[in-house]
């Protein structure tokens, strides 16, 4: 069972998409599996799509996380000074 970590990497990297603020400490560890996996794999080995997928999807969920978090504290520092303009 050589790709287990491809396979890992693959999971966190689909659950960083989706669970919100988690999802970037998953989108990292699903990017650290999937980079040990690709370098430990061959690209005719099974579970390297698996690996290819979860770097894709790990970066993935670290962009959409940061921008929902960046998001977040704009509209925080936004409409916390909203009385400035009244």
């Amino acid at each position: 069972m050589m790709y287990q970590k491809a396979v890992t990497s693959c999971v966190l990297g689909i659950m960083s998409i989706f669970l919100p603020f988690i999802g970037i400490i998953l989108g990292w560890v699903g990017f650290l599996f999937a980079n040990k996996a690709l370098n430990e794999l061959t690209t005719d080995a099974s579970g390297f799509r698996f690996a290819l997928a979860g770097k894709v999807c790990s970066i993935l969920g670290l962009c959409l996380q940061s921008c929902i978090v960046i998001f977040i504290l704009a509209s925080y520092f936004f409409f916390m000074n909203l009385h400035l303009f009244m």
